[in-house]
């Protein structure tokens, strides 16, 4: 029994140290987690200033290399041989880099899109079938809220790859319409209707040239094509609305038949 308490109280000092040592440990991480996030949202602030969805990515970044950065430290604290940690962590880099390709493809993806700035957060853009405004780039995707209200959430590599259609780079946007009228109808009558109907919307854009033209002789219409521009502040599912519902007003003002399939059903007496 005396043996056993001698080695205990021999042992004792060492437990003591290593507790302290799991103790500073600990410390080390709480308080590297708190710095890490602290120095990773005031450069988000500084940055964000400027381009928000690079200050992001930023912050993103150095929030997960300052806390391997801790652990290591904490790691080290304790006794662990952190040039051993490196060493073996070095070593399985070629591993763990095939194993993670993807996501590694997308963090370097990440990386060219914040280069390249095909977009900015709060672009309206097109990909991959896709259209919605950008909500912004992380470390792995770039997040996109659609028309719909839907979160779609596609990988940087894809991002990067992709054929993107930024509608905000320019704040105009053409609109083509066809719009099919009576064999019956005035030609000239028809344009100078629609004409007057794209000079009074504040939507259209006049500072852009526009066209009205017959481009097709139906089987039952005269078909014109039109071609203006609107102002992207205003939606262009809104503008586009407004000047159709102005055509069809002015239509039935002017008695100006638009053509439907129509039906006819005979009854047959037996």
């Amino acid at each position: 029994m005396q043996d056993i308490k001698s080695y205990i109280l021999g042992y004792l000092p060492h437990f003591e140290a290593l507790g302290v040592a799991i103790l500073k440990a600990l410390l080390i991480i709480v308080l590297g987690y708190y710095v890490a996030r602290f120095v990773s949202k005031k450069v988000c602030v500084a940055v964000g200033k400027k381009d928000e969805i690079l200050a992001r990515f930023i912050s993103q970044v150095i929030f997960v290399v300052a806390i391997i950065v801790v652990i290591i430290a904490a790691l080290g604290t304790i006794g662990v041989q952190t040039n051993s940690i490196i060493a073996v962590l070095s070593t399985a880099g070629v591993a763990i880099a095939l194993g993670l390709k993807d996501s590694l493809s997308s963090v370097a993806s990440g990386i060219i899109l914040i280069v390249r700035r095909p977009f900015k957060q709060g672009d309206l853009i097109e990909v991959s079938g896709l259209i919605g405004q950008v909500e912004g780039i992380n470390l792995f995707t770039t997040n996109i809220r659609l028309r719909d209200g839907k979160f779609a959430i596609i990988p940087n590599s894809n991002m990067a790859t992709a054929n993107i259609i930024n509608t905000t780079y320019n704040d105009q946007q053409r609109i083509e319409l066809i719009i099919g009228v009576g064999y019956e109808s005035d030609i000239e009558s028809v344009k100078q209707i629609i004409a007057d109907i794209l000079k009074s919307t504040p939507e259209v854009d006049l500072s852009q040239p526009y066209f009205i033209g017959l481009t097709e002789l139906g089987a039952s219409s005269l078909n014109f094509t039109l071609r203006f521009w609107i102002k992207l502040e205003y939606g262009t599912i809104n503008a586009q609305s407004k000047v159709l519902e102005s055509i069809k007003k002015s239509f039935d003002e002017h008695h100006i038949e638009i053509p439907y399939n129509r039906l006819d059903v005979s009854l047959i007496k037996a």
